[in-house]
């Protein structure tokens, strides 16, 4: 793509581009892919129930 091609996106197709450009650089390396991994935790706002569950164990702990 050249860059009157890119002139050319409305300004969500830009970002849209420039997002995926920028993952894809990151899955290149192991530093990029974890960093991309821990963004994806970090963003996340409901946890995830059976992973604590495995983790911490299913029994009622308090509940009567």
């Amino acid at each position: 793509m050249t860059v009157p091609e890119a002139e050319n996106f409305d300004i969500f197709s830009f970002w849209e581009y420039l997002h995926d450009a920028w993952v894809y650089n990151c899955n290149q390396t192991e530093s990029g892919r974890e960093y991309l991994e821990n963004a994806y935790y970090y963003n996340q706002t409901k946890p995830d129930k059976s992973a604590l569950k495995k983790l911490f164990g299913g029994g009622s702990h308090g509940k009567q």
